[in-house]
């Protein structure tokens, strides 16, 4: 049996590497619960060959690799919707092209159908001279309503969605909407010009937009009806799993080295900011998906004859996954609460009328380095602080005392001053010398992305499908298969890699106008905005692949 001692619990995320410590406790709180509407059985489905869906739903679901999924499927119910869709939808492997796997760029390749050298967002972050490190989707202009110090927006996208080509198709009638948890999530999915983007911020304590799509500086109103109605704090409760005997059964003990704080139970409440810990619990999800249902109905989403869009990214998998890895008794609780939520939500939205959807995730995941290196495969983690402390050291030792390096934002390093005028030699002595480090497999010149699209070599074509012409920094970092940049001094997993555990990620399709499909073939992912654009009848976005995923049917004009 578990422990039930007081335990803690660290929420770290890619972007800020934030760390926020939540202690568990004994005594559980009662569960609160949020406003989603009963679900009831939906209609028969109509003719898949004879009708359109009114509404086109992209669920992506952060940080779930193809990996991750095969080991997950089995333990989720077998009414589940994510079962449904693998046994009765359309079901593929789908990988990546490019190299810098994290979310911004994940959710922004699924939309606009192009690698991240075509839209531009590189990373979740990179560097900035005054901030050290800034996340791609601030653009120090465009404020967060109830938190000016925070900011959010597509601008730095440089690609068409499939929204923005919606939106134009429609004449501005099509509804079009993101929400996530996370900001990047719900922006970069749909593109510059949907009716709104809406996701969490802790400072505000729910769910906000920012200036961007509110210039009036007022929240929509069902968006403050619905703060009004479900406040965070009551769902502030402990977390403890549904079925502990199944899940020691099927994974073992609970705690596992390498996470970060192991043992359930978990309170956000006992963390020093509560508001950012929810974000890491089962509750969060279910709060989510009560607020896109929310704003399906306030925007009359799916009952005309215009099509209409939502992307829903479910971010709590990828904080979950961070903290605990993907194998944990956390994750599996807490894919399984989604997947209950989902369902009820998806029931919801087939009542409505036609409606197609597509699941996918944005990246995979490595496990936890502990659990690969006691299975005999490598592991481990590499600290940004100290990349950047051996970059400036080989400088020193072979050009001079100088300031070489600015700083580290994963995966590039951006020169300083000195480095930029010597930039060469700096660039080639680092080549040399930073693969001796534990877990750099190479680094390259990031300032050569032609050079590198054109390689023989599949992982620089990788890492040249990731960087615009006039990339955000001077040198990119691989690691080795297993190894990955630390989040956290106690222990945890990322992403970011090329590697295959990172890159491929599954694509599951249902519901009007999907029919039946599988192939041992892997897909490219960035066909996932070709399928939406053929189930919304709209041109695909430029540049992207000419045929959707197998399973997107045809339909009559």
């Amino acid at each position: 049996m578990r422990s039930t001692a007081s335990t803690h619990l660290v929420l770290a995320t890619s972007l800020a590497a934030a760390t926020v410590f939540l202690t568990g406790c004994a005594t559980a709180a009662p569960q609160a619960t949020t406003t989603i509407e009963k679900p009831f059985a939906p209609p028969e489905p109509a003719s898949q060959a004879s009708v359109a869906p009114r509404l086109v739903v992209l669920i992506v679901i952060d940080q779930l690799g193809s990996w991750v999924l095969d080991e997950q499927l089995m333990l989720l119910p077998s009414d589940s919707v994510i079962r449904r869709a693998y046994e009765d939808g359309a079901f593929h492997m789908a990988e990546l092209p490019y190299a810098s796997t994290q979310t911004a760029p994940g959710h922004a390749s699924l939309t606009t159908g192009v690698s991240p050298s075509a839209h531009g967002v590189v990373a979740n972050a990179v560097y900035d001279s005054v901030l050290g490190s800034r996340r791609t989707v601030d653009d120090r202009q465009h404020a967060v309503l109830g938190n000016p110090n925070r900011y959010v927006s597509p601008t730095q996208l440089r690609a068409e969605s499939v929204a923005d080509i919606l939106h134009r198709e429609s004449d501005a009638k099509a509804q079009i909407l993101g929400i996530s948890i996370k900001g990047r999530s719900a922006v970069l999915s749909v593109g510059q010009s949907p009716n709104v983007a809406v996701f969490y911020d802790a400072v505000t304590r729910g769910m906000t937009t920012s200036t961007y799509y509110a210039p009036k500086k007022k929240l929509p109103e069902w968006l403050h009806d619905f703060n009004k109605a479900n406040p965070v704090e009551p769902l502030l409760g402990t977390w403890e799993p549904a079925d502990p005997n199944r899940l020691e059964s099927q994974l073992g003990p609970d705690a596992s080295p390498g996470e970060m704080y192991p043992s359930f139970p978990h309170d956000p409440r006992d963390a020093p900011d509560p508001w950012y810990a929810f974000a890491a619990t089962p509750d969060s999800s279910e709060y989510l998906m009560a607020a896109a249902y929310a704003a399906v109905k306030a925007y009359q989403m799916g009952i005309d004859d215009v099509p209409d869009f939502l992307a829903l990214g479910i971010s709590g998998t990828d904080l979950v996954g961070h903290i605990w890895g993907p194998q944990s008794w956390e994750y599996a609780d807490n894919l399984q609460r989604i997947d209950r939520a989902l369902t009820r939500f998806v029931t919801l939205l087939e009542a409505r009328g036609p409606v197609a959807f597509i699941l996918t995730g944005d990246h995979g995941v490595a496990e936890l380095p502990e659990r690969a290196k006691a299975e005999g495969r490598a592991g481990g983690r590499l600290k940004g602080k100290e990349l950047e402390q051996a970059a400036e050291q080989a400088a020193d030792s072979a050009l001079g005392p100088g300031d070489w390096v600015a700083g580290y934002v994963a995966p590039l390093f951006t020169y300083a001053a000195d480095g930029k005028a010597r930039r060469d030699e700096l660039t080639k002595l680092l080549r040399k010398t930073m693969p001796r480090i534990e877990g750099v497999r190479a680094v390259y010149d990031a300032r050569n992305p032609a050079e590198l699209r054109a390689s023989g070599k599949k992982i620089e074509r990788l890492i040249g499908a990731t960087l615009p012409d006039d990339p955000p920094g001077d040198l990119y970092l691989v690691t080795e298969p297993g190894w990955f940049d630390a989040l956290s001094e106690l222990g945890g997993t990322n992403h970011g890699t090329p590697w295959d555990y990172d890159r491929r990620v599954p694509v599951l399709m249902w519901g009007t106008a999907i029919e039946r499909r599988t192939s041992e073939e892997i897909q490219d992912a960035l066909k996932v905005a070709t399928s939406l654009a053929a189930l919304l009848n709209v041109p695909a976005p430029p540049g992207a692949p000419s045929e959707p995923i197998p399973g997107v049917m045809r339909l009559p004009d």
